[in-house]
C-alpha cells in the first residue's frame, strides 16, 4: 500500500529514475533541466544494472566511465563508491517495493473478516491431517 503523503519517495510510490537522475546531476555537476534527457538515460541504465544484480563496485566503475565521458577528472575511488552505494540502494529499494506491490496484487485482496485467535488455532491444531516428524 502506497502512502501519497509519506515523507519519502519510496513510500509515495515515485519512480526511482527521477531520484537517481538528481543524485547523478549533483555528483557529475550537470544541469538537471538542460541535461534532463541524458540524466534520465543514465538513471535508467543504473537502475537496469541494479535489476541485473550488478554490485555497487560495478556501478562505481560505470560512474567513473561517465566522468571520463564528460571529460571530468576521475573522482577518488572511495567517493565514487559512496555515490554508487547510494544509487544502488535507491534502485534496490524501488525494485523491491515494485516487486512486493506486484506480488500483493497477484495475491488479491487480503481477508477483511477478522478471525478469532481461538478459531484460527482450532483450525490448525485440531485438523485430521497427519503431522510430520516436527509435530
Amino acid at each position: 500500500m502506497l502512502h501519497p503523503k509519506a515523507s519519502n519517495w519510496v513510500d509515495r510510490g515515485e519512480p526511482a529514475e527521477a531520484h537517481l537522475a538528481r543524485v547523478l546531476a549533483h555528483f557529475l555537476d550537470r544541469d538537471p533541466v538542460r541535461d534532463a534527457g541524458w540524466l534520465h538515460t543514465e538513471a535508467v541504465t543504473v537502475l537496469a544494472m541494479v535489476a541485473a544484480d550488478s554490485s555497487e563496485i560495478q556501478v562505481a566503475r560505470y560512474i567513473g566511465h561517465l566522468e571520463v565521458e564528460l571529460g571530468r577528472p576521475l573522482s577518488p575511488g572511495p567517493t565514487r563508491r559512496g555515490i554508487a552505494i547510494a544509487l544502488w540502494h535507491m534502485g534496490k529499494a524501488a525494485l523491491v517495493r515494485d516487486r512486493a506491490l506486484r506480488l500483493l496484487e497477484e495475491r488479491g485482496p487480503a481477508a477483511t473478516t477478522p478471525v478469532r485467535l481461538s478459531e484460527w488455532l482450532r483450525g490448525r491444531l485440531l485438523r485430521d491431517e497427519p503431522r510430520g516428524p516436527e509435530g
